[in-house]
């Protein structure tokens, strides 16, 4: 009897445990079809990832060309990476015309020596950098070569830990960081520094760089800065304001007490007209004054230096 009801017992318990083995069976099946599939999904994701990467370094020439240069020169991006001589790593800040202030690391490849690389004339004077959008940016040639700086302080205002960085055109690149770990790949960029705290420098940073044109043509000069009202007798209070054809492409410092402005001199116009036309304040008179005004920008020489006298009328 009693045996009779433990084969009965186990033929129970190998009934329900059967069934039970096939689930488990199908469900480890189905878990390790469902891992493989996501598995799947993630390398193809990363497989997308990196053939959007691919055509900025494969597809990425750069020709440097125009009257300036011996003879047009073409450069891969490996090329440019091979260049170990010239290669730059560097933190840069920026100003755009808002006026918002920017901080970017790059690593790329001195402007200076490409040039050189293409036999640059000694007669060569305005270099013109073209984005294959067909946005471009053009330059005195002495733009591209002279001083410039990273200003840490930038934020703050003032010029404290300036450091003088090169003009280069970067091929990995980062905003809002001074970390050059956080850099990474992107497509042909011009970078350069800062000639002063409120130089604007940001509309010249062309991205997907494609070529560089180099003209022994002048680049002509920046026409002089007017004001109103005119230079003569005021009454005290007199708002003078300063103005130029060209306003939203330069920028215009003045001084106030008859020394020659520079780019460290006062800013009269931080913002463009069409940004914060309300930071564009006149020269307020109240004594006798003398203004001198001097319009800077990428692309020209700086025009000639305007002198205003202006006396106060206390009839």
């Amino acid at each position: 009897m009693i045996k009779k009801l433990v084969s009965r017992g186990e033929a129970a318990i190998f009934s329900i445990t059967r069934p039970l083995k096939i689930k488990c069976v199908l469900i480890v099946a189905l878990l390790v079809v469902s891992l493989s599939l996501s598995t799947g999904c993630q390398q193809q994701q990363e497989s997308i990832s990196i053939k959007n990467e691919k055509p900025v370094s494969e597809s990425a020439t750069l020709i440097i060309t125009g009257s300036g240069v011996q003879h047009q020169t073409k450069f891969t991006l490996d090329e440019l990476k091979s260049m170990e001589d010239a290669l730059v790593s560097e933190c840069y800040s920026a100003i755009n015309n808002w006026p918002a202030k920017k901080f970017y690391v790059a690593r790329g490849i001195r402007i200076s020596y490409l040039l050189q690389k293409a036999g640059v004339k000694n007669t060569a004077q305005m270099i013109i950098v073209r984005a294959a959008d067909g946005y471009n940016a053009t330059f005195t040639r002495n733009q591209l070569a002279e001083k410039r700086f990273h200003f840490p302080n930038l934020l703050p205002g003032n010029e404290n830990g300036a450091r003088e960085v090169p003009a280069i055109l970067a091929w990995e690149y980062q905003q809002g960081t001074s970390d050059l770990s956080k850099i990474r790949s992107d497509r042909l960029c011009l970078f350069l520094g800062q000639k002063s705290l409120n130089d604007a420098v940001s509309p010249a940073y062309v991205k997907d760089v494609t070529s560089i044109e180099v003209l022994t043509s002048s680049p002509g000069q920046w026409d002089v800065v007017q004001a109103e009202p005119a230079p003569g007798k005021v009454k005290p209070g007199t708002g003078i304001v300063l103005n130029h054809p060209e306003q939203d492409q330069v920028k215009i410092y003045y001084t106030i007490d008859g020394t020659t402005p520079n780019e460290k001199s006062l800013v009269y116009n931080p913002s463009t007209s069409y940004y914060q036309p309300d930071l564009i304040k006149p020269v307020m008179v109240d004594q006798a004054m003398i203004i001198k005004a001097i319009a800077t920008g990428l692309g020209k020489y700086n025009s000639e230096v305007s002198t205003f006298l202006y006396e106060i009328d206390n009839s």
